[in-house]
């Protein structure tokens, strides 16, 4: 893979985590999340075990149609390497903690808009944080209800982990068809689910498993600096949802990678990689919905 290839990439990485911190905003009050995604039994295979809570806040302001919502997630993800090496000891496990603040208003014509800023922490955290742990996202959203079964969006969004010094661009236009059907089609997302029962939906699904994390402490490679780590799993398959108790729902998924990367980094130079296989991961979730 190219260089171009390699940022347009990561570029739809980032666009992805995004754009799902922007759909939970919308419709959780707290969540929990399981990924298991590849094995370890190869020298091209590196397992991650990912785990993540989160809860937020929506508070309704004073004006009509206002609200205002906090959300606190932190996530762990754990590296198990097909091998033993010391040197990795500072490398097996990485932390994610974010704070997100989002504002929603109703505008004329069925309109409405949203913001969101969300400042966080991703990095192994072997010693005190430091300001370079520290990484800002921001995103604004313009939603406008076409009719009760339509519902278009456009929006941009800013991330520090791109590497691009611009706002980004992000759409979708989400059609239910028939009570048992809908669609999000755009960029990056693209989803459809069927509704099989009463509290049951089955659909297509699209996981990530990743980020840019600091080291805490610089870490040499053959006299080689690495002060960061990227770790980028994306994968598809299907997913059932399945509604427990009122705005309990549980979530099942499966599928397999179609990219997976994994480097060691000095600032944005690449230091050392895992060429690593395409593997099948699993991922379970609890939540409580709006």
């Amino acid at each position: 893979m190219d260089r171009k290839q390699s940022k347009i990439v990561i570029l739809l990485f980032t666009l992805l985590i995004s754009s799902s911190v922007h759909a939970q905003m919308e419709k959780e009050l707290a969540g929990v999340d399981f990924v298991r995604l590849g094995s370890n039994n190869s020298a091209n295979s590196v397992r991650f075990d990912r785990f993540s809570i989160r809860f937020a806040m929506p508070l309704s302001l004073k004006k009509e149609g206002s609200l205002l919502i906090s959300k606190f997630e932190y996530a762990q993800t754990n590296v198990d390497y097909p091998f033993v090496d010391a040197n990795l000891d500072e490398l097996e496990r990485f932390h994610t903690i974010s704070y997100s603040i989002g504002y929603m208003r109703k505008l004329k014509n069925n309109w409405a808009l949203m913001g969101m800023v969300s400042p966080k922490i991703s990095s192994n955290l072997t010693s005190s944080v430091q300001w370079k742990d520290i990484r800002l996202m921001g995103m604004l959203m313009f939603i406008k209800k076409i009719n009760p079964n339509m519902n278009l969006q456009i929006g941009a969004m800013y991330s520090e982990t791109t590497g691009i010094p611009a706002p980004l661009p992000m759409f979708s236009f989400m059609w239910k068809y028939k009570e048992k059907w809908s669609f999000n089609l755009g960029f990056p997302r693209f989803q459809i689910k069927y509704k099989v029962g009463k509290n049951t939906e089955i659909g297509t699904n699209l996981t990530m498993v990743g980020d840019n994390y600091t080291l805490s402490k610089t870490l040499y490679n053959e006299e080689k600096k690495m002060d960061n780590v990227r770790i980028m799993n994306m994968g598809g398959g299907l997913q059932v949802n399945q509604k427990l108790y009122k705005m309990i729902n549980l979530k099942l998924s499966s599928g397999f990678t179609f990219n997976r990367r994994f480097e060691f980094l000095d600032d944005r130079d690449r230091i050392m990689k895992f060429d690593l296989d395409n593997d099948w991961y699993m991922k379970l979730g609890v939540s409580i919905g709006l």
